[in-house]
């Protein structure tokens, strides 16, 4: 058991876009907003992350720790909203079913903006049905600026307010347009900054069209199929205990009563349904923006549902999820599954000679941030000077970061690469003298060809 737990989800290595965003908060606030604004996020992440390195330091440790924070407060809202919308047990089964949801689990260790944009959109949607406009303006502030997404959380709240609109409730819609003025008061500072980010994904972004296949997959793994581990099946049969969590969850829902307590579930339905279906449409006409990451702060919605109104023996098969949840995600807290950078860069510092030179070779799948977060800055090796596209994270990168020429004093190189080594571009003049393999990650050494004159 120590074993298992001795390498884990909070210690592993981190990956590119963590490595990201870990570099840049190394840097002052100031610079952190200077640079992100060239980037296509807001800072909140960031700064967060920044003040949590100068308290407690930089490891993978803090990276994830941090994030873990805000995963365990978004799950003190969902239980707080269970709570406000039904009764205290409707939220403590809401709150586990939302702490062991196998898709949301992944990211309450991703060293990246998501755990605390769910935190921002869970907080919001409380104080949003709470009334509470001063906490509501504040939760909704801090979920735009985590992620821009949040948006369409925003747009959730006012389709709401235009129903309390039309049903004449004068004074609570007047409350909530004061709340949605001040929210954009004071999002005001950052308008320009999110123009240039939304031009620069119109002008093309790494997503394809989602489908109604892709939306069917999103929705399934948000209800239970976020962590497809072929490894773990239901004993004695062939069937995948992710396709027995769909399979509960389906059962759940039929046994739901769905005729109580109908205005709370419409809301939810909306929270959980109108996020993923404005961004899947937005997708279909303009640039595609569909990526289950950034909506996830729907899956809160869909575990209230699933966590309310059961019949008699719902709460069993609720159980039974339960339990099927934690495995699932057992598995993946103790199965790290990150490229071993943490390795690589322990081998590097004991085998590193001075006059050693690392390299990416690969510009559209690199590792740069990885290798200077460990300790062995290796840039872009780009022979023919090409630009990067800039989802790659060019908006971190300084100029020594891309290099079109090994300098001539190198005599031995090293190829930081994940794929396969045949698709490397190699500088002419080297030759492979040794290589050092970590799972799929390799670091293959070359050694300059010495020079024969004729005598």
């Amino acid at each position: 058991m120590f074993d298992l737990l001795a390498h884990n989800q909070f210690n592993t290595s981190i990956w590119g876009d963590e490595g990201f965003s870990a570099i840049l908060s190394f840097k002052s606030f100031p610079e952190i907003i200077k640079i992100i604004i060239t980037d296509t996020s807001p800072p909140l992440w960031n700064i967060t992350e920044r003040l949590a390195f100068l308290t407690f330091g930089t490891s993978e440790v803090v990276i994830r720790g941090l994030a873990f924070f805000y995963f365990l407060l978004t799950i003190f809202f969902v239980y707080k909203i269970g709570d406000h919308l039904w009764e205290r047990r409707t939220g403590l089964v809401a709150a586990a079913l939302t702490f062991l949801n196998p898709f949301f689990f992944i990211y309450a260790f991703e060293g990246r903006m998501y755990s605390i944009l769910a935190l921002g959109v869970t907080a919001s949607m409380y104080f949003f049905l709470k009334r509470n406009y001063v906490g509501y303006v504040i939760a909704t502030l801090w979920a735009l600026y985590s992620h821009h997404f949040a948006i369409f959380a925003l747009f959730v709240q006012g389709i709401w307010f235009l129903y309390e609109v039309i049903s004449k409730q004068k004074e609570r819609a007047k409350k909530r347009f004061k709340a949605f003025l001040a929210i954009g008061l004071f999002y005001l500072p950052w308008l320009y900054p999110l123009y240039l980010q939304t031009s620069k994904v119109g002008g093309g972004f790494w997503l394809g069209k989602p489908d109604l296949h892709d939306l069917k997959v999103l929705i399934y793994d948000y209800l239970a199929q976020g962590i497809k581990t072929d490894t773990l099946s239901l004993p004695f049969t062939t069937y995948k205990l992710y396709e027995v969590a769909l399979y509960l969850v389906f059962a759940v829902l039929i046994l739901r009563r769905w005729h109580k307590s109908i205005k709370n579930t419409l809301f939810l339905l909306l929270w959980f349904l109108g996020p993923i279906l404005m961004t899947w449409l937005v997708s279909q006409y303009f640039t595609s923006i569909f990526y289950n990451r950034y909506l996830l702060y729907s899956i809160p919605a869909a575990m209230l549902i699933l966590a309310s109104k059961g019949q008699k023996y719902s709460g069993y098969v609720v159980g039974v999820l339960l339990i099927v949840f934690g495995i699932i995600d057992f598995q993946y807290f103790t199965h790290p599954t990150k490229l071993p950078f943490k390795e690589m860069g322990a081998y590097v510092e004991e085998t590193r000679q001075p006059n050693d030179f690392f390299i990416n070779a690969d510009g559209g799948s690199h590792h740069l941030w990885e290798t200077k977060y460990y300790g062995f800055n290796a840039p872009i090796y780009i022979p023919d000077g090409g630009e990067l596209p800039y989802f790659v994270g060019t908006a971190l990168m300084e100029p020594d970061d891309i290099i079109s020429e090994i300098p001539s004093e190198v005599t031995r190189l090293g190829v930081v690469t994940s794929k396969d080594t045949n698709s490397q571009t190699i500088p002419a003049g080297f030759v492979e003298t040794d290589r050092k393999e970590i799972r799929e990650l390799k670091l293959i050494w070359f050694e300059k060809l010495q020079e024969t004159s004729n005598i």
